[in-house]
């Protein structure tokens, strides 16, 4: 988009934040899936078969990658915003969903791994 004129360049900022934001959407819903995920992998350390339950501590270790990497991506596109109000707010949403999930990965994790190494 041009930058000649002061206008031009507050509508190429409004342009790129909407951008932005709608970037930082697929990031914030793997985050809220990994999230769901890891609650699955927590019933299914509790009820699923003994046999596999290394299988529900693998699927955590996954989840818990994604989240932190689709944080990452949230983070990049928001640090790029000139619209710090929207930005931080996305920011929250992603840091809440990272510590409460990450926080409930290691949970399961140490509950599988027990199962396993106990």
């Amino acid at each position: 988009m041009p930058t000649g004129t002061e206008e031009e360049r507050r509508e190429k900022d409004r342009v790129m934040d909407i951008e932005l934001e709608k970037a930082a959407q697929p990031p914030l819903a793997i985050m809220e899936k990994a999230a769901e995920v890891i609650e699955l992998c927590d019933v299914f350390a509790e009820k699923g078969s003994r046999l596999a339950v290394s299988d529900a501590g693998v699927g955590v270790i996954l989840c818990k990658s994604a989240l932190q990497g689709a944080a990452l991506n949230v983070f990049i596109n928001t640090k790029m915003m000139k619209d710090r109000e929207i930005a931080e707010a996305l920011n929250q949403q992603a840091d809440a969903l990272l510590l409460n999930a990450t926080v409930r990965a290691d949970e399961v994790y140490g509950k599988v791994y027990q199962q396993v190494r106990g």
